[in-house]
């Protein structure tokens, strides 16, 4: 049994079936995936074969597939929470229908809002420190002081990750998106 995390897996669909697939072609065959903490968990086999991976997900944790996609050679290798991943041993060239990608894309724009919502508010922050620090240094003569062992020091170092991580996070989620439209 081999773990591997990946954060933010979920953040780029595409890519991570292509990573399942290489994974497939290495001789690892999914067989868990535990979502919120971003672990997959492969099993070694002799045989390297190309897998397709579709990721899906879906509001309701109860979900089945349609018959069109079962009589194409679609199969749930595994389901947790909301997600769920099906495989398809199938050449690319002979498989004639795919599960639809709704649930990803309104997933998606959900966080892609949150996400750029906090982006906007953190970099606004940010410029408002910097105003308010900068007018205070230089117009007032005054200096800014912070006491190393205050609630600042853990503040900025929290906001300076933000600011870093959500817009990277936005950028990341709309890109993924447009790939499905």
């Amino acid at each position: 049994m081999k773990r591997i995390f990946r954060p933010f897996w979920s953040y780029d669909v595409k890519r991570t079936e292509s990573w399942l697939n290489n994974k497939a072609l290495s001789g690892y065959q999914l067989t868990e995936i535990h979502p919120s903490k971003g672990l997959f968990l492969f099993e070694a086999g002799n045989d390297r074969q190309s897998i397709h991976y579709h990721i899906g997900y879906a509001k309701s944790e109860v979900h089945s597939l349609p018959a069109s996609i079962s009589h194409d050679g679609w199969k749930e290798v595994c389901c947790q929470g909301n997600w769920f991943i099906l495989s398809n041993e199938k050449p690319a060239v002979q498989l004639k229908c795919y599960p639809i990608r709704e649930g990803i894309i309104k997933r998606n724009r959900n966080l892609l809002y949150v996400h750029g919502v906090l982006s906007v508010y953190i970099i606004l922050t940010a410029l408002l420190f910097l105003i308010l620090g900068a007018t205070t240094v230089l117009f007032y003569g005054g200096a800014l002081s912070f006491n190393p062992f205050s609630l600042w020091i853990t503040i900025l170092i929290i906001g300076s990750i933000l600011l870093i991580v959500a817009p990277f996070l936005t950028v990341r989620l709309y890109k993924a998106n447009k790939q499905f439209w």
